[in-house]
């Protein structure tokens, strides 16, 4: 089998150089009271639900109030924490009608969503793909040529994810990008006779790109509309697989579905396969009953994932749909990224919930108008604190921001050359942004923050040639003010540069959160 980074199923071939613990004291001027800076509190969680509204019509209802709306986990009634109408959902109000967004500056985007269009090539038939291009450049073509929501194009074919243009509102920078790139032969997917590794790795690399989705779009605060165009991951069936490659496979699902839910990601798929079998959209009340009795069996703790891996499950998890069967794709991109434009917003803690781990919790959303039909995540799982991830989770994350060719900005990261340790290695210093980090408060006032640092180094090529996995704790002495703007964290990386290598790639990843950041610098062969 031909080798790549993971080997068999979603284990890593890394085989890490070092593992150090060091500790970075955070400089900032003492002040004479100690900040209220806000902490991670681990043993609870905020879940943040966008829902949708619609009527009998399918058209988006926006005059509700919270007390329209009952939450559920589990069946057991929840106490609603926070609310947004659709209306705050907005692009801040400015006065050029130019570019209005900055992809570098996430305030910029205010409230608005964004969306993230992606074409799938490594799941799908080349004729589809093709296809799928000229839906994707239909649906722009369709709209003015300032965007009402930031979008990014990215694509996923063999052995490659990587993004063809930045979030922006120009219409014609993204036709531009399409024009500009060939569609790809899905070598993996005309390969696939049998269960083998293939399919395994073709899952592997797509759950791969939704976590460097979501954690490249952490950032921005509001709801992330995923539109992916494409047949999706295969399903595969638990078993054919066996019990070792199997539990890899579960918890990386779960790790990943709860990224997406974390950082506010909604999919919407459409498989550009006309003659594919599958769901179809709903067109009339009597549809619309049979669904919603179809959707009871979730009422429970059913895991959506344990019967098989299936792409399809993914759309209802994370609140958005999976549509198959359909020729009019552009339609399809255009009433997906409609409705994710239209939505509440509704926080709450969970209370009375079961505390088993790996258990899927049921969420059901309740609107108590008649005749109105409500869409929104249906659940997520009950995981571990991330202080107490596994290694196969530490690993799965480092490996997948290793190999991103999109930046992470979970975390504001950059590096710049530092003058050398005694041991005469090449020194970098990587800062990273202090007021996205969850400082943790001591008894003596200070504040700590631990994290992994993995420095990969690459070939012209892209081909990794070394890499060194650090833990690190930065410490803030009693009193810092940890969120003022243009405080960093530094810590100190010695890094030997093996021959050939033209850049080093920097991945922070914070234990507490799981949040990441990458950056990049160039160094001489």
């Amino acid at each position: 089998m031909e080798h790549h980074l993971r080997n068999s199923v979603f284990g890593t071939a890394l085989c890490f150089l070092a593992l150090a613990s060091t500790t970075l004291i955070f400089g900032a001027q003492a002040k004479a009271q100690q900040p209220d800076v806000p902490t991670l509190n681990v043993s609870s969680r905020i879940v943040l639900l966008d829902v949708v509204v619609t009527d009998k019509q399918g058209r988006p209802v926006t005059d509700l109030k919270q007390s329209d709306f009952a939450v559920y986990e589990d069946k057991l009634p929840q106490k609603i924490s926070s609310f947004e109408v659709p209306s705050v959902h907005e692009l801040p109000v400015v006065s050029s009608t130019t570019e209005l967004i900055n992809p570098d500056d996430p305030k910029s985007f205010g409230q608005s969503p964004v969306t993230v269009l992606v074409l799938d090539e490594l799941n799908t038939h080349f004729e589809d793909s093709s296809f799928a291009v000229r839906s994707v450049r239909q649906y722009l073509e369709s709209h003015p040529a300032l965007l009402a929501q930031p979008t990014m194009l990215l694509i996923v074919a063999d052995n490659r994810f990587h993004m063809l243009q930045n979030f922006t509102q120009d219409r014609e920078a993204l036709l531009k990008a399409l024009r500009e790139q060939s569609v790809h032969y899905a070598w993996k997917l005309e390969g696939d006779k049998s269960i083998g590794y293939g399919p395994v790795e073709r899952l592997d690399q797509s759950l791969s790109a939704l976590e460097q989705i979501a954690q490249a779009t952490a950032r921005i605060p509001g709801r992330k509309n995923l539109v992916w165009v494409g047949q999706g991951f295969p399903s595969l069936d638990p078993a054919e697989l066996a019990t070792h490659d199997l539990d890899l496979v579960n918890n990386t699902i779960q790790h990943v579905t709860d990224v997406l839910l974390d950082s506010r990601v909604t999919l919407y798929a459409v498989d550009p396969t006309t003659s594919a079998a599958g769901l179809t959209e709903i067109t009339d009340p009597t549809q619309l009953e049979f669904a919603q009795a179809a959707g009871d069996t979730l009422a429970t703790n059913v895991d959506p994932f344990a019967s098989e891996a299936s792409f399809d499950r993914l759309g209802p998890v994370t609140g958005g749909r999976v549509l198959r069967g359909m020729n009019d794709i552009d339609k399809q991109i255009a009433l997906s990224i409609d409705l994710g434009t239209h939505f509440y917003t509704i926080g709450y803690v969970p209370s009375g919930s079961s505390t088993v781990l790996h258990q899927y919790r049921n969420i059901h959303v309740v609107c108590l108008h008649p005749d109105l039909t409500v869409s929104t995540r249906n659940g997520y799982y009950a995981l571990p604190p991330k202080t107490a991830n596994s290694s196969e989770t530490l690993t799965y994350d480092l490996n997948t921001a290793a190999l991103s060719s999109i930046p992470l900005t979970a975390l504001r990261v950059t590096a710049e050359p530092a003058k050398p340790l005694a041991d005469s290695s090449p020194t970098y210093t990587v800062h990273v942004d202090a007021t996205m980090l969850s400082w943790q408060p001591a008894e003596n006032g200070s504040h700590s923050v631990k994290v992994a640092i993995l420095v990969v180094a690459l070939s012209a090529k892209d081909k990794i040639l070394a890499h060194t996995l650090r833990s690190e704790t930065a410490l803030a002495r009693a009193g810092a003010d940890l969120q003022q703007a243009g405080k960093n964290a530094d810590f100190i990386i010695p890094t030997p540069l093996p021959k050939g290598a033209t850049r080093l790639r920097f991945v922070v990843r914070e234990t507490a959160t799981g949040r990441m950041g990458t950056a990049d610098i160039k160094v001489s062969p």
